[in-house]
């Protein structure tokens, strides 16, 4: 028995219009997915960039501006760096009260760094495996214009031995101040205090130019021998 072959259907004109663009519609966003995928995938494999410092500002400065209290300011220096190890604290123009005052040229330096191989590092071709690590650092400024970052140094070496974070300070300058003050510092001088890893471990260093100089445990509890004293490398 003989079959007549099916009648081929022809879409109208307008039909055949809206199919064309919703076809050229999905390969537009194809196209579009594929380069957002490009771009994300150059971005995961490459390094962390670091951002541009914001300017000096002076929210969160406890004590702002004639009482500061550099250690209570700590938690907000930290907000401004994605480094997150504590690598040191340099105050100068403290007073025997532990505060100083800016508007007599007081500063604080917060000394941040990171793990090997975190946090942003030096700039490299996406996919290529950098020859070494890096822990970077990022220091964060407060005086008299406010607390702002500097900029970071990514490139910058880590420490030849491990190096452990700073812990958070387990005594207030103002007893930092009092041990001193037992030692026969001048109470009206205006001392360079330095928390940093000694040695012995987390250690204040007490300053005051030409009239004294001593080290302390981190807990203010015993000074430290001049064997103790050194910083750990």
């Amino acid at each position: 028995m003989h079959h007549e072959p099916a009648p081929t259907v022809s879409l109208p004109p307008k039909d055949r219009i809206r199919d064309r663009r919703i076809g050229l519609a999905m390969i537009a966003v194809a196209f579009a997915l594929s380069i957002g995928i490009s771009l994300w995938a150059k971005r995961v494999s490459g390094p962390e960039a670091g951002l541009a410092p914001a300017p000096p500002s002076t929210h969160g400065i406890y004590g702002w501006p004639n009482h500061v209290d550099s250690l209570k300011t700590l938690p907000v220096a930290r907000t401004l760096t994605p480094r997150n190890q504590l690598r040191g604290i340099v105050i100068d123009g403290t007073k025997s009260d532990g505060t100083l005052d800016v508007r007599e040229g007081g500063e604080v330096r917060y000394m941040f760094q990171s793990s090997p191989g975190q946090g942003p590092q030096p700039p490299r071709k996406p996919g290529v495996v950098p020859r070494r690590n890096t822990c970077g650092r990022q220091n964060v400024q407060l005086n008299g214009s406010g607390l702002a970052a500097e900029p970071d140094q990514p490139g910058l070496p880590c420490p030849g031995t491990p190096f452990e974070a700073l812990p958070e300070p387990r005594c207030t300058l103002a007893k930092v101040w009092s041990a001193a003050l037992k030692r026969g510092a001048p109470q009206k001088g205006r001392a360079r205090i330095e928390y940093y890893r000694s040695l012995a471990g987390p250690a204040w260093r007490f300053e005051v130019a030409g009239a004294m100089r001593m080290n302390l445990y981190g807990d203010c509890e015993r000074e430290l021998s001049r064997d103790e004293s050194p910083a750990a490398l």
